[in-house]
């Protein structure tokens, strides 16, 4: 009987060691995109190697586009969206933003996508029309979020010359 006992632990002991866990290809894929932010971001004393940026916002759309449903689907592109943007490409920043607005509304940092939607659009794109509409449907849809100072600033001074902006704020200042 002990025998018996210690045999049938044996067999239990192998199969949950034979039953090891195979990573998923989403595993694989979040493990990927996991270890190259930490490579990235890792002296941030320096600037971003913008090669490496661009291929970690390849590795989160493809994550997005192989995962929509995912629970990070909406963060990886709104990483996207930081990471174009401050590699001087907008329309992509633009592109990943507006995903979000498309498809995850209940994101976290929904209210903050518009904003930088309408921010990218004035001061990368400088497309002012695109602009008012996102900082207007911000300050309509977040009027209590804590940048809605900042949009409504935007709005008041949307389009001026540094010129025009500087009399302004002279005239505000004597006020």
């Amino acid at each position: 009987m002990k025998n018996g006992l210690v045999l049938m632990l044996a067999f239990i002991a192998l199969g949950v060691v034979s039953c090891k866990h195979e990573k998923t290809e989403q595993e694989k894929s979040y493990d990927e995109i996991t270890a190259k932010e930490t490579e990235l971001y890792k002296d941030k004393t320096e600037a971003i190697d913008k090669d490496r940026a661009i291929e970690m916002v390849r590795l989160y759309v493809s994550y997005v586009d192989s995962y929509p449903e995912d629970s990070l689907a909406a963060e990886y592109l709104f990483r996207a969206a930081e990471i174009s943007e401050n590699a001087n490409q907008p329309n992509n920043a633009v592109t990943y933003l507006t995903r979000i607005e498309e498809n995850y509304k209940d994101y976290k940092n929904y209210p903050v996508c518009i904003f930088k939607k309408a921010y990218i659009y004035e001061n990368h794109l400088k497309n002012l029309d695109k602009a008012r509409e996102y900082y207007e449907k911000f300050v309509a849809d977040y009027p209590d979020h804590e940048l809605v100072e900042s949009a409504n600033s935007s709005l008041m001074f949307l389009g001026m010359s540094d010129e025009e902006l500087i009399r302004v704020l002279e005239k505000l200042s004597k006020e």
